[in-house]
């Protein structure tokens, strides 16, 4: 569903949106294509469920090789209907907040991730809780609001 949203917030934005390949998704971490009528695109990783407390960002994924915060996308969309929208930061600028004022402190219960690293039970994830705040503290940060006609 937050893929379906974007897309449409996209095109309200007059953006061209194109679903990335298979083989994006998977090995770069981008959903789609964003460009704007001069040609310019960037590749953005979409990311859903989250809670304006609750934002969680992958250092390592679960077979322990760099996360979606080291991928290929430009910009990451957290589906947020707390803002009406889609909270976009750059994906450098996420990486850097996280690499700056995340804790090399691990943790194994999910309460007290914020801005801690936690590694899940035979896991070999690596991944840390900010809020929605540190997301709208960052140069990069914008909201592209749903689009509510269809």
């Amino acid at each position: 569903m937050a893929e379906i949203r974007f897309l449409r917030a996209a095109r309200k934005k007059g953006m061209l949106c194109t679903k990335s390949s298979h083989t994006e998704d998977i090995h770069k971490h981008i959903d789609y294509w964003v460009a704007v009528k001069s040609g310019k695109k960037w590749g953005v990783d979409v990311k859903g469920n989250n809670l304006p407390d609750e934002i969680w960002c992958e250092f390592k994924n679960v077979q322990g090789k760099p996360g979606w915060m080291y991928g290929g996308a430009h910009y990451i969309a957290f589906d947020m209907p707390e803002v009406g929208g889609f909270s976009i930061v750059s994906r450098e600028e996420l990486a850097f907040f996280c690499e700056k004022h995340v804790s090399d402190e691990v943790v194994s219960n999910k309460k007290e991730a914020y801005l801690k690293r936690y590694t899940r039970k035979d896991r070999e994830d690596c991944i840390t809780m900010i809020r929605l705040s540190d997301l709208e503290s960052m140069v990069s940060y914008r909201v592209w609001e749903y689009e509510r006609n269809y």
